[in-house]
């Protein structure tokens, strides 16, 4: 291709509404609860559906063309692994316990496969303008991007430990323990989150073209830590004045009713000034980092300008709207976080689409029996 061609750029945008969406995501939810959750696939297709073809990429919306089927085998062997693995651990038989077991490390080390599975699917259905994508990482790439996986099993193995041995090590120091591995464990799902993104944009490809990544792990880790921060440094200020507050609320009055109450306002306080903001910091620099660092081949380049503090402030309206609403609010949230994100991306683009997709259908043509044996190995999995 010639890389002399101008550079265009295309911003990204989102059509969809919220109140069309509010219609898809009442009646999955009304169907799911009346087939005991049997509907979940055809609520997924929908609502993925939904929001892609409402979303505008260089003057071409996105598709999802996810067979219903193969969707729905996905479901039931994913859900029929949870239930046995439910029923095995909770057996008093010991021999089933031990079966249990054996089959929790077999989907610990399966997890992996299940992953970049459930992406192959998803990109695998996903067109732009006709142009299909394509995941194929090697099974070697894939495990060694997951070892904070392992890692983070072995942690949660200790913590449960460290619980346990409360009043065998004493309070403080089995405080201080838990805290150390709940830190391990959110840089372990820090780290997991980069090697999974850098596996999936470096193995993406449309055409014969890959995806670009340029994000290092040093930014990454800092804004993580820096989310941590956050929480702890107003979660301690709150705590300050709330056990001021408490304190004075409870000797003045001394009514354990109000007490409670007051504890329990006091602990949402809590939940919507430190996590939630320090959450949808941690969010919203991430995007600009990942965004305004990726890019495919040659071809194209993003950049991203989301606005920090306009995001927390959509996150805590959002949190708390939900919590007034008892969760009915969700996709009025879900659309303006969606909204927000999409529309602060543009695609810089070198030449036009119409000779871009040209050139990408011939390279697609040509890797048409690798692109096979990648969909066969596809599996739609819940929550992926």
């Amino acid at each position: 291709m010639n890389t002399k061609l101008e550079i265009a750029a295309h911003p990204l945008r989102f059509h969809g509404h919220e109140g069309q969406y509010f219609r898809i995501w009442i009646v999955n939810v009304l169907l799911g609860v009346l087939t005991l959750g049997l509907y979940t696939p055809w609520a997924r297709r929908r609502t993925v559906q939904y929001f892609y073809q409402s979303t505008e990429v260089a003057d071409g919306t996105l598709e999802f063309t996810a067979p219903i089927k193969r969707m729905l085998v996905g479901f039931l062997l994913f859900g029929g692994l949870y239930l046995a693995l439910n029923l095995a651990g909770n057996s008093d038989d010991r021999f089933a316990r031990t079966l249990g077991n054996v089959f929790l490390a077999l989907a610990v080390l399966g997890a992996p496969w299940l992953w970049a599975s459930a992406m192959r699917f998803r990109l695998r259905h996903t067109r732009w303008r006709g142009l299909r994508l394509n995941f194929a990482p090697s099974v070697k790439s894939l495990y060694l991007a997951s070892w904070p996986m392992l890692a983070l099993a072995v942690l949660l193995v200790c913590f449960g430990l460290s619980a346990a041995g409360v009043r065998s090590y004493g309070p403080l120091m089995s405080g201080v323990l838990m805290l150390a591995i709940a830190l391990l464990a959110a840089l372990c799902l820090a780290l997991l989150q980069y090697n999974y993104n850098r596996l999936l944009l470096l193995n993406t490809r449309i055409g014969a073209q890959a995806g670009r990544w340029k994000v290092e792990l040093g930014p990454y880790l800092r804004i993580a830590l820096q989310a941590i921060g956050i929480a702890v440094l107003l979660g301690a200020l709150i705590g300050a004045v709330s056990s001021i507050i408490f304190a004075g609320y409870t000797l003045g009055v001394k009514n354990l009713r109000g007490s409670v109450l007051l504890g329990l306002v006091l602990g949402g306080a809590m939940w919507f000034l430190a996590i939630v903001p320090a959450m949808a910091w941690r969010e919203a620099r991430t995007f600009q980092l990942v965004w305004n660092n990726t890019g495919v081949s040659h071809l194209a380049r993003f950049r991203c300008k989301l606005r920090t503090g306009a995001f927390m402030g959509l996150r805590i309206r959002n949190a708390l709207l939900n919590l007034v609403t008892l969760g009915l609010y969700r996709p009025f949230a879900r659309i303006k976080v969606y909204r927000m994100k999409c529309e602060s991306v543009t695609l810089h683009l070198r030449g036009t689409p119409e000779g871009l997709v040209g050139e990408l259908a011939r390279q697609q043509d040509e890797g048409g029996f690798s692109d096979a044996l990648a969909d066969g190995l596809g599996l739609d999995i819940v929550g992926a």
